[in-house]
């Protein structure tokens, strides 16, 4: 049988190998917090990053629609079904290519007719979020002829 180790007293007295267990269980308790720790930083700053660009794309959309918006209040015969992208040709937008680029997203425009008075605009914009996955944003919108 294994002797207890005690004091004068009667009390426990850890053995000699106690001091080492307590430290390999506290240097892992340490290493599984730190990796905690470290991940969380690592995950909030993925998320803002992604959150900005999300925010980007968004806006980006919106400018499609709207640079639609004037196209149509140009004239409603402007927009063509199909899908395009966007360029300025002297002073004002046109209908160009597939899609257009700015910085690191590609916006397309897409319209289709609805009746001989109204066009669906859908303006998607994507991008490469990271190796492994690539955002995009949707917007849509009906537009009517207002001046008949």
């Amino acid at each position: 049988m294994k002797a207890v180790h005690t004091d004068k007293d009667g009390c426990f007295r850890p053995g000699k190998g106690s001091s080492l267990i307590e430290a390999v269980l506290a240097g892992m308790l340490f290493a599984l917090v730190a990796t905690a720790f470290i991940g969380a930083i690592s995950y909030g700053n993925e998320s803002t990053a992604l959150a900005g660009e999300r925010t980007r794309a968004t806006s980006i959309a919106e400018e499609g629609l709207e640079i639609v918006r004037n196209m149509r209040d140009e004239d409603f015969t402007n927009l063509a079904d199909g899908t395009f992208g966007l360029a300025i040709s002297g002073d004002q937008w046109i209908l160009s290519g597939s899609q257009d680029t700015i910085g690191e997203f590609t916006r397309h425009i897409e319209i289709s007719t609805v009746d001989a008075d109204a066009k669906t605009v859908v303006s998607t914009v994507t991008w490469q979020q990271n190796a492994q996955r690539t955002g995009s944003v949707s917007i849509t919108t009906r537009l009517t002829n207002w001046r008949p």
